[in-house]
C-alpha cells in the first residue's frame, strides 16, 4: 500500500520568476517532511518553469503539472486533480509559508479531524500604516466549530476572504465535488469558501500566523482589479448571484437567511458606497433583483439597504 503524504501544497505558476524561489524555499524546508509540492505551469511566459525544474532536481517531493493558460482557478484545479495528500494547501507563488506551517496544520488535523483549518497570515512588505481591513482579515483566534455555524463565515475575522490561509481535507473536497469555478475571473476564493464551509464537518481556526501574504505585486490579478473598480464591482455582483444560487439550491439560504442577507448587504453595499462607481444605480438594481429572485425576505434589512443607497446616490 502506497503511503500518502500528509499535506499536498499546490502552487500555480504564472510569470513569477522574481518570487518563485522564495516560495519554493519555504515549502522545501518545512519542518514536516511528509509533504508533496505540486507546481502548476499555467502557460507562464518567463523563466518560472526553469526555476521550478532546478528545485525539482534538488527535491523529489516536487512535481510539475503543465497546462495551457487558463487562470488561477484552472491551475488550482489541475493541481488538485493529481494531489494525493490528506490535506490540501493552495499557495500563491508570490507568497510563502512559515517553516513550521505544515507541522502546525497537521497537528490540528490530528486534534479534531476538521475538514477545514484556517490560520493567520502576515502581510508584507511592512508599511507604516497597514490597511486595517487586511490586518483584520488575516487574523485568527483559536476556536473550533465541530459543525458549520454561520459565525464561522460571517463573524470570524478570517472567515471568508481567502483560500490560501486555510487547509482542506482532500477527502472532503472529493466527497463534495468541490473545485474552483473557472467561470469566476475575480473573487474565486470567496466563491469557493462559501461553497465549502457550510458542507464542512468541522472548521478549526488557529491564531498562529503560518503564511506570508505579498500585498502588492505589479501585474498581479489582485492589483489589476484594484485599478478597475467598476469591473471589479460587476464581478462581485455576479459572484453574489453565483453564491446565493448555490446556497439556495443546497437549502442553506432557507436555514440561515437572516445571517446571509446581513452579510450580503454589508459586503456588496460597502463596495458600492465606498467606490461610488458610475454604474451604481445599475448595480443596486441587480443587488435588489438577487434578493427578490432568491427570497432573501428580511424586509427591514432590504429597506435599510435601499435607504442607505438613496442617501448616498440620491
Amino acid at each position: 500500500m502506497v503511503k500518502r503524504p500528509k499535506i499536498s501544497i499546490i502552487i500555480p505558476i504564472y510569470n513569477v520568476e522574481d518570487y518563485l524561489s522564495r516560495c519554493l524555499e519555504s515549502v522545501m524546508n518545512q519542518t514536516l517532511s511528509d509533504i508533496e509540492i505540486i507546481g502548476v505551469n499555467d502557460g507562464t511566459k518567463d523563466n518560472s518553469v526553469e526555476i521550478m525544474r532546478e528545485y525539482m532536481a534538488l527535491d523529489s517531493r516536487m512535481q510539475l503539472v503543465e497546462k495551457e493558460n487558463g487562470g488561477l482557478s484552472s491551475a488550482r484545479n489541475a493541481g488538485l486533480a493529481v494531489a494525493t495528500g490528506d490535506m490540501i494547501l493552495f499557495l500563491d507563488s508570490d507568497d510563502y509559508l512559515a517553516l513550521n506551517a505544515c507541522e502546525r496544520i497537521y497537528e490540528e488535523r490530528l486534534n479534531h479531524g476538521a475538514d477545514i483549518i484556517v490560520f493567520g497570515s502576515t502581510p508584507f512588505p511592512e508599511v507604516p500604516e497597514p490597511d486595517p481591513w487586511t490586518v483584520w482579515a488575516l487574523t485568527c483566534r483559536d476556536v473550533y466549530y465541530p459543525k458549520f455555524h454561520p459565525d464561522a463565515l460571517f463573524k470570524e475575522p478570517s472567515g471568508n476572504p481567502f483560500a490560501w490561509n486555510r487547509a482542506f481535507s482532500r477527502e472532503f473536497l472529493v466527497r463534495n465535488h468541490l473545485t474552483f469555478s473557472e467561470e469566476v475571473l475575480f473573487g474565486e476564493d470567496l466563491v469557493f469558501i462559501f461553497q465549502a464551509a457550510p458542507l464542512a464537518r468541522g472548521i478549526q481556526f488557529i491564531s498562529d500566523k503560518l503564511h506570508y501574504y505579498q500585498c502588492f505585486r505589479q501585474g498581479s490579478l489582485m492589483n489589476k482589479y484594484n485599478g478597475e473598480n467598476e469591473r471589479k464591482l460587476c464581478q462581485h455582483v455576479r459572484n453574489m448571484r453565483f453564491i446565493t444560487d448555490f446556497w439556495y439550491k443546497k437549502g442553506f439560504l432557507k436555514k440561515w437567511n437572516r445571517e446571509y442577507t446581513r452579510w450580503f448587504i454589508r459586503f456588496i453595499g460597502s463596495d458600492i458606497v465606498v467606490d461610488r462607481p458610475t454604474n451604481a444605480r445599475y448595480l443596486i438594481r441587480e443587488v435588489i433583483k438577487i434578493m427578490d429572485d432568491y427570497q432573501m425576505n428580511d424586509g427591514r434589512l432590504k429597506i435599510k439597504a435601499l435607504q442607505a443607497f438613496c442617501k448616498v446616490f440620491g
